[in-house]
């Protein structure tokens, strides 16, 4: 691979992982939050595409063992929540009760555990992107 498709790969990686990121840190949220942090719109199924996506992150040589292993797992656990709850629209009380359904529990618990084990590189992606 040429120097200019490392960086682009680099780059391209640190933008899906920022998007990720976004997306865990509001899984990790109150369901109440989650709906206002998402403006009450497709709640559950963008955040459970948008977690589920994470598993792109895998393999691509930037995480280490540990925090890949952390993703896929929560990814995978994310595409067991049932496609019954998952409400399509912008109606506030849908999206509250979709969001309190009890298959989100324990991914939220999850969520925090993935964001803690992702810190060291959340630092340095937010250095790459410039953004600390």
């Amino acid at each position: 691979m040429s120097s200019d498709n490392l960086a682009k790969d680099e780059e391209e990686f640190h933008t899906a992982y920022r998007v990720f990121l976004d997306a865990l840190g509001m899984l990790a949220m109150p369901a109440q939050q989650q709906c206002v942090a998402m403006g009450n719109f497709n709640v559950a199924w963008e955040l459970k595409h948008d977690v589920a996506a994470g598993k792109y992150l895998v393999g691509r040589g930037y995480l280490n063992p540990e925090q890949e292993a952390w993703i896929a797992a929560l990814a995978g656990a994310v595409e067991a929540v049932p496609v019954q709850v998952l409400p399509a629209g912008a109606e506030s009380e849908a999206n509250l009760t979709a969001m309190q359904h009890a298959s989100w529990v324990p991914l939220r618990v999850i969520a925090a555990e993935v964001l803690e084990a992702l810190s060291p590189f959340t630092t340095q992606n937010a250095k790459y992107l410039k953004l600390a």
